[in-house]
Parts: structure tokens; sequence; C-alpha cells
């Protein structure tokens, strides 16, 4: 790789974010497997220079600049617009996806007194990780993954008695896609996992 005049830049969370959004595309789109869309990941997280995260980047397609206010270096390229989570509604409603589905990268849940259902089973996954933000009260929620699927629950908060039962268990085979449960539950919400047989 030819040495560029701003090698030496020191990165932050910035920089470090725009690699990982790069990662996730070459993901989705078939470039990487997991295993190297991981250590890559882990890369991303140590570097301090942009030498270091360009290193990290090589022999990918990019479709957006890792660095802005870079150099030219032959390559033109836009910077990819910051995409925002899709937004579902439960009041008083039932949001539910199963079969075969598109699951977005980050979606946000709001309600009161809804039931949201969402079964991951047969969904398509954007790439490694889709986050499902949880903002309701009083509301019945159902999460179903497939044998790999990994669920994480540690940025999910419950107050005024609500409940998470854990009936899925960890994955049969390792290596999955993750589906990360976050946000709050407050006032007698229920979440209920379940796991879909191999």
């Amino acid at each position: 790789m030819p040495e560029l005049p701003d090698d030496a830049v020191r990165v932050g969370n910035p920089e470090r974010e725009r690699a990982i959004a790069h990662l996730n595309d070459a993901f989705s789109t078939g470039y990487l497997d997991i295993a190297e869309f991981e250590e890559r990941s882990e890369r991303v997280y140590s570097a301090r220079t942009r030498s270091d995260l360009r290193a990290v980047l090589e022999n990918l397609p990019i479709t957006g600049a890792l660095f802005p206010d870079a150099p030219a270096s032959g390559v033109v390229s836009a910077t990819p617009a910051p995409t925002r989570p899709v937004e579902w509604e439960a009041n008083w409603d039932t949001v539910r996806r199963k079969g075969v589905w598109d699951a977005p990268s980050t979606v946000l849940v709001t309600g009161t007194m809804g039931t949201v259902d969402l079964d991951f089973t047969n969904a398509v996954f954007p790439g490694p990780v889709v986050t499902v933000q949880f903002q309701v009260s009083t509301s019945t929620l159902k999460v179903r993954v497939g044998p790999d699927h990994e669920v994480r629950t540690g940025g999910l908060v419950r107050s005024g008695w609500s409940t998470l039962k854990d009936k899925a268990g960890e994955p049969t085979r390792p290596g999955g896609p993750v589906v990360e449960l976050v946000g709050s539950m407050s006032a007698m919400s229920g979440l209920t996992l379940r796991r879909s047989p191999a």
C-alpha cells in the first residue's frame, strides 16, 4: 500500500465508526466472511493512525470516503449519508414480522399497550448485527431467532415490573448473526425470547 502524507495522523471514534460501516457493507455484500469481519473489526478498534485504518480496509471496494479531508489518491468517492433507524409504532396495535423478510440493521420500536412479534428465523440480515431498540410500556414483546443466532440483551433496561423470559438459550451453532436488543421496557411490559429448532 503506498504511503500517504497523512498516514501518521491519529484517528478517533468518528473515523473508527466509518471504518466499521465500510466493513458492515463489505460483509453484507459478500466480500468478507464472518471470521474475517470480526478479525478486521478488532483491528479497527485498536487502530491509532490513518495508516492503521487504511490497512484494515485494504483490498475491499470502498464506496465512501474514510477520511473526507484526506489528500486525493485517485479514487473519487462520496461520503455515505448516515442511516436512520427504521421506526415501527405499536400503540394499541400489533407489529409483526415473520417468514422471509428483510431485517433493517437498526430499528426503533415504540408504543404503549401494543404487541410486537418479531421472528428472525428466516429473516435476511443486512450485516452481522441487527439492533432492535425498544421504547415501550405495558407491551407484549416476542422475539424468535434461528438456531445459530446470538441474542444480546445487556443494553435493555427493564422497570416497573417488566419481565424478560429467555426460552431461547444459547445458539446451537456458533458464528451466526447477532440480534441485539436495547432500549427500555416499562410498566409491566414482557419480553419472551424463543429459538426455532435446527
